[in-house]
C-alpha cells in the first residue's frame, strides 16, 4: 500500500509540473492574442510617421526600424490558431520523466530499505579504521566519563576539538592534560590559547598568567612569548608590548610559520584603537555571555566600518579576518579576507600576510 501511496503522489507531482509545459492554447486565445499584437505594431508605424514629420529621427533609421515592426506585424497574422508543444518543452518532459526513471533503480541499489542499518555500536568500534571522527570522538568521550584520569584519552580529544574549533570543550580538554602531566610549558600554553579562542580572542588576566607560568619554564616558547606580548598589548602596555614583540622578531627564523603573524600584530601599533582600560574590563567580565559577545560584535563592526574609510590598514584587515573567522562569522570573514587580497595586490609581504592568516582561519 506505501508503494501505491508513493507513486500516486510522484505521479501527481509529475502532473502539475508537465501540465503548463504540455498544455496548448484554445485557438480563441491565440487569436485575441495576435490581434492584440497587430494593433500594437500598426500603432508603432505610425508613431514612427509621426517621429519622421517631427525630425527626431532620420529617413534611413525610419525605414530599418519600419521594416522590422512590419516583418512582426506580419509574422502576428499569420499566427497559426493552436500553439504546438516545442523542441524545448519536449526537452523539459524528457527531463522531468528521466529523474523517477533513473532514481527508483538507484533507491532500488543503495536506498533498499531491506538492507541492514548501520548500529551505533558498530560505528563506535571501527571508528578509527574507518575514519569517522565524530564517532571517534563520541568513543573517547564515552570512555572517559567512567576514566576521566586517562591521560592519553585528554591528548586525543584536545586536537580534535580544537580542529572543530569547540573552544570550551577544548578548555576542559587542556585542562585535563594540565592536571595529569608534570608540569610543562606546552601543555600550559595550549590550555590557555584555547581560553583565549573561547574567549573572543581577548587575553584576560588569568589566561595571561597562565602564559606567563609557561615562560618560567621554558622562557623561549612561541606560543607563550606571542601571546605575552599580545596580552600587554590589549592591556594598553604599549612600550612593554613592543619590546616583548621586538625580542621574539629577533629569535624567530625567516622560515617561521608564525612569523607573519607576528609582522601583523606589530605592524602600526599605533594606530589601534585604545586599549581597554581596567574598569572597563572589570565590567567586561562581570558581563553575560550573551553582552559580552554583543560589546565584542560591536567592537568588530567598528573595526570594519574604519577599514572601509581607512582601507590601507592592513593590520586592521588581519584582525578583521581573525575576529570574524573567532566569532564564526565565516562568510563575512571570507568576504573580508577576498577584500583585503584585491586591496594589497601587488604587495607581496602584505598578500603573504593576509595568506597565511587565511590558511590559519581555513578560510581560503
Amino acid at each position: 500500500m506505501i508503494w501505491i501511496v508513493f507513486a500516486a503522489m510522484t505521479a501527481a507531482v509529475l502532473g502539475a509540473l508537465l501540465w503548463p509545459v504540455v498544455r496548448t492554447k484554445p485557438a480563441e486565445s491565440v487569436a485575441e492574442r495576435a490581434a492584440y499584437d497587430q494593433a500594437v505594431f500598426r500603432d508603432q508605424l505610425a508613431e514612427l510617421d509621426r517621429d519622421v514629420a517631427r525630425g527626431t529621427i532620420g529617413q534611413a533609421e525610419a525605414d530599418a526600424a519600419r521594416n522590422e515592426i512590419s516583418r512582426r506585424l506580419i509574422a502576428a497574422a499569420q499566427e497559426p490558431g493552436r500553439r504546438r508543444v516545442s523542441g524545448l518543452a519536449w526537452a523539459a518532459i524528457a527531463a522531468t520523466l528521466i529523474v523517477p526513471a533513473v532514481a527508483l533503480p538507484l533507491y532500488l541499489k543503495a536506498g533498499n530499505p531491506q538492507l541492514a542499518d548501520v548500529p551505533h555500536a558498530w560505528r563506535m568500534e571501527n571508528a578509527e579504521k574507518n575514519g569517522d571522527m565524530d564517532a571517534l570522538i563520541a568513543k573517547v568521550e564515552q570512555h572517559l566519563q567512567t576514566n576521566s584520569d586517562d591521560l592519553q584519552g585528554w591528548q586525543i580529544l584536545a586536537p580534535a576539538y580544537r580542529r572543530a574549533m569547540r573552544w570550551d570543550d577544548a578548555v576542559e580538554a587542556y585542562r585535563n592534560i594540565v592536571r595529569l602531566s608534570p608540569p610543562d610549558a606546552a601543555n600550559i600554553s595550549d590550555y590557555a590559547e584555547a581560553k583565549v579562542m573561547a574567549n573572543q580572542g581577548m587575553v584576560p588576566a588569568p589566561v595571561h598568567e597562565l602564559f606567563r607560568q609557561a615562560l618560567a619554564i621554558d622562557p623561549k616558547l612561541p606560543k607563550a612569548r606571542f601571546y605575552d606580548a599580545l596580552a600587554l598589548k590589549q592591556e594598553g602596555k604599549t612600550d612593554e608590548a613592543k619590546a616583548a614583540f621586538d625580542a621574539f622578531l629577533k629569535d624567530t627564523p625567516a622560515d617561521a610559520a608564525w612569523r607573519p603573524m607576528l609582522l601583523a600584530e606589530m605592524q602600526d601599533m599605533s594606530a589601534k584603537p585604545p586599549a581597554l582600560d581596567q574598569q572597563t574590563m572589570a565590567n567586561a567580565s562581570s558581563m553575560s555571555a550573551d553582552d559580552q559577545q554583543a560589546m565584542i560584535r560591536s567592537m568588530v563592526d567598528g573595526l570594519d566600518q574604519k577599514l572601509a574609510a581607512n582601507p590601507d590598514n592592513l593590520d586592521g584587515w588581519l584582525r578583521l579576518i581573525r575576529a570574524r573567522s573567532v566569532l564564526g562569522d565565516t562568510d563575512k570573514a571570507k568576504a573580508a579576507y577576498k577584500k583585503a587580497l584585491e586591496q594589497f595586490n601587488g604587495n607581496q609581504d602584505a598578500l603573504a600576510q593576509i595568506s597565511a592568516l587565511g590558511k590559519e582561519m581555513s578560510i581560503e
